[in-house]
């Protein structure tokens, strides 16, 4: 499996990154707390212009000014992904979002994976997962109401994201991040 994946991934965001630290991440996303890298240069622009506009918008004395964006060029050790327990999502199926809503639910890293890849349910989605957890959809929990939800989420329009949850595997496995120009 180690040959499919990719070793140039990105990483769009607002905060200057020397060294990454997981436990920055939000408690409830898609994979569970942790360091999320996109497949595409593109992927993470989008990510970034959107933590931007995040950034603003919640900070209500700020001007835009405030805030920069930076996109990261990170590069992964070949040799470490061998030994790395991954579990990897090739599509957005009821196995992925049962996944995704015990991460979401759950919060922290409710898994013991080094590594996760799949299709990333990015915020966009948020509106049709509370759709489903409200029971709109049918029975929370049953296959109706798991594929109405998947027909709702557009799964052939997510990009693919990468996410390590544990430091230690984040240590091990970044062999560099080089901020590079996303203009």
């Amino acid at each position: 499996m180690y040959h499919q994946i990719k070793l140039v991934l990105y990483h769009g965001t607002i905060s200057e990154i020397g060294k990454v630290d997981v436990s920055l991440g939000r408690g409830r996303k898609d994979f569970g707390r942790g360091f999320y890298m996109a497949v595409t240069r593109s992927q993470a622009i989008g990510m970034m212009h959107k933590k931007y506009r995040e950034a603003v918008r919640r900070s209500r004395n700020k001007d835009e000014q405030a805030f920069c964006e930076y996109l990261y060029e990170i590069h992964l050790d070949e040799a470490i992904i061998k030994s790395l327990s991954i579990k990897v999502f090739e599509n957005a199926d009821v196995e992925w979002l049962d996944f995704i809503l015990m991460c979401r639910e759950q919060g922290g890293v409710p898994h013991t994976y080094d590594m996760v890849i799949g299709p990333t349910a990015d915020d966009d989605t948020a509106l049709c997962l509370k759709a489903y957890q409200d029971g709109l959809y049918g029975k929370r929990g049953s296959q109706e109401a798991k594929r109405i939800l998947l027909n709702n989420l557009e799964t052939e329009n997510l990009g693919i994201q990468y996410y390590i949850g544990k430091q230690e595997v984040a240590d091990r496995i970044i062999k560099k991040i080089i901020r590079i120009e996303w203009r």
